[in-house]
Formats: structure tokens, sequence, C-alpha cells
């Protein structure tokens, strides 16, 4: 009952922030339309005999419309269109990403229905190479990139903002299937034009909670470097008393010019050894990656890259994979 409350109150808000249409809005050309169109490609080889794939792949296609409606509504619609796991019977699958309606006037931003996330939206913008590899979060499933729920975003101050959402706690892939829901609380502040920091706390409750928690340092000069440096937590993961799992990423990007960058990112995953246990329970995915390359801009939407991806697991006896890729990325 409480959790219907907390859901309906959110609603309320949405609706009564609505305003009559103005003057201005009849003035605009509305609907302002802007395609979504992103497609992440790569050929890759291995360097060792560990490393045996040798292949092209078209690993994602991102398809829709953002469209600005009024001056304060806008909504937006976008398929996903990726690999599966290997074990389907399919090359591809095909999902909704976000079908979400936002709400924006002066420092109040509200966005409901199948929404973007921001949990590690920050350290994606940053680390700015997710055709090449994903995120430390995404990679890891400490959380989704989009789920069913409202956020709400409030400018506190110049530079400081905070965020709040209520989600099914699912993820787009799945649809609600309990009655748990996830809260999320985040705070981003622009410390100065080039530095910004952001802390991060989602909770959900089933018999057992689970709790994530992520902190963020980011820096930027513009023309010259791209910094990043997270470090993320997750208590009880998937609900399992005592499994948690630590996480470290650290990236960087030079900026030649225009045209030229070099990057390099580190990656650390670590989980606990429970009660009695001689290894720690998530062993077999628990390692360290590097990544290194360097890249190249075709044109203003196309991205090309040679990189070098390196995996060493932390299971005894497991084998580590060495690969080059040249990756592409091609986009409105």
């Amino acid at each position: 009952m409480k959790k219907i409350l907390i859901l309906g109150i959110g609603m309320y808000f949405l609706m009564s922030s609505v305003g009559i249409a103005t003057e201005n809005d009849t003035l605009k050309p509305y609907p302002i339309y802007k395609p979504i169109v992103k497609v992440f490609a790569n050929y890759h080889f291995g360097l060792n005999d560990y490393s045996t794939e040798n292949a092209f792949q078209l690993t994602r296609a991102y398809l829709g419309y953002d469209v600005k409606i009024s001056d304060n509504f806008s909504f937006k619609t976008n398929i996903d269109v990726g690999m599966p796991t290997s074990d389907s019977k399919y090359d591809y699958v095909a999902f909704l990403k976000t079908a979400s309606l936002q709400y924006h006037k002066g420092k109040l931003k509200i966005n409901t229905g199948l929404i973007s996330l921001k949990q590690f939206k920050l350290q994606e913008k940053t680390w700015g190479h997710r055709y090449i590899y994903k995120s430390f979060q995404d990679e890891h499933k400490f959380g989704s990139a989009a789920d069913l729920g409202v956020m709400f975003e409030y400018s506190i101050v110049n530079g400081l903002v905070i965020d709040a959402t209520i989600r099914n706690g699912e993820g787009y892939k799945k649809i609600q299937s309990d009655q748990t829901f996830n809260g999320a609380l985040g705070l981003t502040y622009h410390v100065w034009e080039n530095l910004v920091l952001r802390g991060y706390y989602e909770y959900s409750e089933k018999s057992i909670n689970q709790s994530v928690f992520s902190g963020f340092i980011g820096y930027q000069a513009k023309k010259l470097i791209n910094i990043g440096i997270e470090y993320n937590y997750v208590q009880n993961n998937s609900y399992v008393i005592d499994q948690d799992l630590t996480g470290y990423s650290a990236y960087m990007t030079f900026i030649l010019n225009h045209k030229f960058q070099l990057f390099g990112r580190y990656d650390n995953l670590k989980s606990n050894k429970q009660k009695d246990e001689i290894v720690s329970w998530n062993e077999s995915k628990d390692g360290e990656a590097i990544i290194a390359g360097v890249q190249y801009k075709l044109e203003k939407n196309i991205k090309i890259s040679t990189n070098l991806q390196y995996w060493a697991p932390d299971k005894n006896g497991s084998n580590k994979e060495v690969y080059t890729f040249l990756s592409l990325e091609y986009k409105l």
C-alpha cells in the first residue's frame, strides 16, 4: 500500500505541474523531431591460444525518435537491437529500450514511462567509448540502463542536481514480475567547470534487501584530456545474504586534435568470501580488464578505433584473453 501511495504522489506531482500551453508554444514549429540512429560494429581476433574468436560483429543498433512537442514536454521512443546471450537461438533480439514522457520547467524535470536511468550515465559519458566497451556497472550487471518508473531531477543551486527514482527493478528486458520496487537517490555536483562529483545509492527489498552504492569523480579539460574514476559496491547481490561485489574503474582519454584520441582504461571486479568458503562466491567472473587504443573521427558522426582488450580472470587455472579490435560507431 505504501509503494502504491508513493507512486500516486509522484503521478499527482507530474499532473499538477502541467501548465496550459502558452502563446509562445503556438509560435514555435512543434513538434520538433530528432531521429535516433546509432550502430556499433567491430572486427576482432585473438592474440593468444586461449582467445579463439575471429569474426565481424554488429553488436548493437539503436533506432527511434526524440520529439519535442511543446516548451515543457517531450517524449522519446527507442528500440535496442543487440546480440543475445550465447544460449539463444536468435542472432539478434530487439527490445523497447525507452518509451518515456518528460516534463521540464525551470529547475525541475520529471521523466516517466520506460525511462533511461542515471545510475551510470555520467560515467558512460565520461568514458566516451561505449561502442568499444560498456561502462563498468553496465558490463558487470550492477544495474540496468533503463526501466519502467518515474524519475525526478531538481537543480538545487547552480551546479548541484539531485535525482530520485522509483522503478520496477527488472530493467527494460523484463516486465514487472513481483511486488518489489527499487528506490534510488543520486547527487551530482559540478564543483568547477571541469570537475564533477557524483554519488548514488539504490535500495530494494524482497525477503533480503539489496543495496547499490557508487561514487564517481570526473575531470574534463576541453580539447585536452578526460579522466574518470569510479567505485562501485553491491551488498547482497541478487538478494543473497552476504553475497557482495566491489568494483573499480579508471579511464583516461588524451585528445590529440579534433580527429585523434588516445585512451586507456583499467577495471577490477572482486567478490567476497562467504562464511566457511575457501574461494570468493563470484570467482569465475572476477578479474581485471585493460582496454587501450586510438580513435579516429572519420566524419562528425563516424568514429573508428583500433584497440587492445585484455581480460585476466581471478580463478586459478583460468586463461587470460587478449584481443585486437577494430571498432566502429556511426550515428545521426
